[in-house]
């Protein structure tokens, strides 16, 4: 963008005049005017967004044309609908559904968990006895190994029955897999859910729809821009053209004026919001862009339009 710089400088009525009383000249009393900046920019939305899908597919139907106000969320376009889509979400659901019945049953089996680790307990140190007193009546080496072995049992039945019971009456790697199976068909869920919903595109701000590019029956691609969405509500202007002796000048939170080239009776208070840190480089120049918010709308502004940004 083309830069103005405003400087007013007062005039010297006359250099070499003598004043009666004191033999000065006037040039050592005149003082010029403080110069003042002023950039050219454009005047944009304060939020304005392309809008587009992220699958590729044929247009069934198109909800909104330009000009339509639209909310958040409000659906603009949809893909013909995708049967294998719908048949991956609702096979997900149904394995989520059996995934929580299957974690929802087994822990409501702790209550009864405990009272059958002890009863297993029992029966295995009965026999136990019962090998240890075969052994003893009648030593041999292969009732000496049915001993060992019941007694290996009981050993594990014990130790499992104490981890049963300080776990609340329910095996922690039985509830690991449980749980990570119920994760695994949520995150199926999600993933069907967001291809499905991938066929609807919906507004992701408030605002005007502009720029409709999309008809019933068109093929689009993955990406391709079909309409945008902008937020008439507030506006900024950005310029770009304050070179680097210019942007030392300019804070953040700073007061400025705009005035529109199409509304030039019309004078707009604004403030500076953003200052880029990252500079660009034109006609030789180094520039960079500075953004104002403007606290003041007229119904006649336009996207796009050419404002002088004067700085105080």
């Amino acid at each position: 963008m083309k830069k103005i710089i405003l400087i007013s400088i007062a005039l010297v009525v006359s250099a070499f005049a003598i004043t009666a009383c004191g033999g000065k000249s006037a040039a050592d009393a005149a003082v010029a005017e403080p110069s003042r900046l002023i950039a050219e920019g454009r005047l944009l939305p304060v939020k304005a967004l392309d809008m587009s899908f992220t699958v590729a597919g044929q247009v069934a139907s198109v909800f909104v044309k330009e000009g339509d106000a639209v909310k958040k969320d409000q659906k603009l376009a949809a893909l013909v609908d995708v049967p294998e889509a719908q048949a991956r979400l609702a096979a997900a659901q149904q394995e989520l559904v059996d995934a929580q019945i299957a974690l929802d049953d087994y822990k409501a089996s702790a209550g009864v968990n405990i009272p059958q680790s002890e009863l297993n307990v029992i029966l295995t140190r009965s026999k136990f006895k019962t090998a240890r007193d075969n052994y003893l009546n009648g030593r041999s080496t292969e009732r000496k190994a049915r001993m060992d072995e019941a007694e290996a049992k009981l050993i594990l039945a014990e130790a499992d029955h104490v981890e049963l019971v300080d776990n609340g009456g329910l095996d922690p790697d039985q509830v690991a897999q449980l749980e990570a199976r119920l994760a695994a068909a949520k995150a199926a869920v999600n993933s069907a859910q967001a291809d499905v919903d991938a066929l609807t595109l919906k507004a992701t701000i408030p605002g005007t729809v502009v720029d409709v590019n999309l008809t019933q029956g068109q093929q689009v691609a993955a990406g391709e821009l079909v309409m945008a969405v902008a937020d008439y509500s507030k506006w900024i202007v950005e310029t770009d053209s304050l070179t680097e002796t210019e942007v030392v000048q300019v804070s953040e939170g700073q007061e400025v004026e705009v005035v529109l080239d199409a509304l030039p009776d019309s004078t707009l208070k604004g403030v500076v919001t953003h200052i880029n840190k990252r500079f660009e480089e034109k006609r030789g120049d180094i520039t960079y862009t500075v953004t104002v918010a403007l606290s003041q709308t007229d119904p006649l502004m336009r996207w796009g339009m050419t404002a002088a940004v004067y700085f105080n």
